[in-house]
Order: C-alpha cells, then structure tokens, then sequence
C-alpha cells in the first residue's frame, strides 16, 4: 500500500509540474495572436554570440546609430535575437534572425540576386529611414553589404527566427525618398477608420512608452521632432503611425492593431491638449 500511495504522489507531482510549464499568461496569449509565425528550427539560448571580422564588422553597423543622417539604427526597428534587444520595445519592423534564408525582401521589391546585392532590403532602410544617401545602388558599400550578409549569417540560429518570405501589412507602399508619393486614399481612409474607434489614453501612455518614446518627445526634439509642432491633428498621428512619415518608418497591422494606434492618439490627444 505504501508503494502505491507513494507512486500516486509522484505522478501527482509530475502532472502538476506539466501543467505549470504550460500556463499561458494573458501577454502569451495577445503574442500568440499578434506576432509572425515564428520558425522554431532557430530556437538557441539567448546569449551573446561571439564574433569577428566580417561579422564582428555588421554587428557595429546594426547597432551604429550615427550610420545616417537620422540617428537611428537597423536595431532601432529589428531585433537580433541577441540579449541586447531582447526588450519591452514594439519595434516597426521584423525579426532579422532567419533573414538569410529568404528569397524575396521588402513584400517584393528585392527578388533574386537583388535581395543579397541589396543586403535583404538594407539598401531602402539606409535611404529611407537613415538618409545615409539617396540612390539604393550606391548608398551602401560592398564592405558594408558584405559586412551585414556575414552578420545576418552569424545570428542564424539566434531565437525567434522567421526564415519564410514575409508578407509586409501595410496600408500603402511607403515613400522611399520625402518627395515621393503614398498612396493619401489608401492612407487618410485607415486613418479615418482609426480615428472612429475609442481610444484609452492610459493604455496608449503605455504603448507610447514602447514605440514613440525612443524617437519623440512631446515639446523637445529627440531622433525626430516634437509631437507638439509635429501633429497638427489626431487623424494625421494615427496617419503617420500606421504610415510613416518621412524618416519615420510605418507600423503594420501585425506590428500595431488599430485599436492600438487609437490609444496611442487619445494618449497624445490629452498630454498635447488636442
């Protein structure tokens, strides 16, 4: 008898234990709902990887904020997988762990040979977003394309890697160079649609924090200008979040929910007095 008792608290335990491991907390959950499939093939532990040369080299230009005219990095909009931006920021672009394994960059735009010449996309980044230079043909090196490729190469079995081709949701293909056109029908018509949901201030403070926060303030100019001179009106915020607007890059559907981007306006809304 004791051997069965004994035998049915250990299984006891054991079941317990399992059912621990799987709990899933309400953040789980809205992850599970919100984030790209991810390709459990690059789970590893999330430690620092050791490098050099070439490696070593696109590891700086990731994180080198002063690559551009804008102060920004590609860490800035993307995680590594590495310690280092594994963090509470919503960042407005998507992982570069797996990178290297895709075929197509940018919903398209780089397909082919163009996708390693362009060093996955990297070029229209360093354009757009860094205004580094101005033509994607010349704006990076070959050092620089060869550095970052080795790099993406180095961080390949990083954790949270998404090796499939990524269907980018935005509203309107962004504008690569300030006097180039967006499509404005595509984009005041989300916003509008934005700006009819009921936004949470409190929960839009919070968002604040992980997104806009790292670029803008509200009356002093930080990586980009203060919302106070910069949001003339509530649509035109929620417009240039889902958007973009100049150097700033765009948040898509999988990145923000609408509703999301409605707290962030009410937020602004009331610590600008708009």
């Amino acid at each position: 008898m004791k051997q069965i008792a004994l035998f049915l608290s250990l299984a006891f335990a054991l079941a317990s234990c399992n059912r621990s491991e799987t709990t899933t907390t309400p953040e789980q959950k809205e992850t599970a709902t919100t984030a790209p499939s991810v390709d459990t093939s690059h789970r590893a532990p999330s430690v620092p990887t050791a490098l050099s040369g070439l490696a070593l080299a696109g590891q700086k230009i990731f994180y080198n904020t002063s690559y551009g005219k804008i102060k920004d990095a590609c860490s800035s909009c993307h995680i590594d997988g590495q310690p280092t931006t594994h963090d509470s920021r919503l960042r407005a672009g998507h992982t570069l762990v797996g990178i290297i394994h895709r075929t197509s960059t940018w919903n398209g735009t780089f397909k082919g040979e163009a996708v390693q010449k362009n060093a996955f996309g990297a070029t229209m980044c360093a354009v757009m977003y860094q205004h580094k230079g101005d033509d994607m043909a010349t704006v990076l090196s070959k050092s620089d394309i060869d550095a970052l490729i080795a790099y993406f190469q180095a961080i390949d079995n990083a954790p949270g890697g998404i090796s499939s081709n990524l269907k980018i949701q935005w509203v309107t293909k962004p504008a690569v160079h300030e006097e180039d056109k967006i499509d404005e029908t595509a984009a005041n018509a989300s916003a509008k649609k934005i700006m009819m949901l009921p936004g949470d201030p409190d929960n839009g403070k919070q968002l604040f924090s992980r997104t806009c926060e790292y670029c803008h303030t509200m009356n002093e100019k930080k990586v980009g200008p203060p919302l106070a001179k910069a949001i003339d009106n509530p649509q035109m915020g929620a417009k240039s979040i889902r958007c973009g607007s100049a150097a700033m890059p765009f948040y898509g559907k999988d990145i923000l929910t609408d509703q999301q981007i409605a707290d962030i306006v009410a937020y602004l809304q009331q610590a600008l007095g708009k």
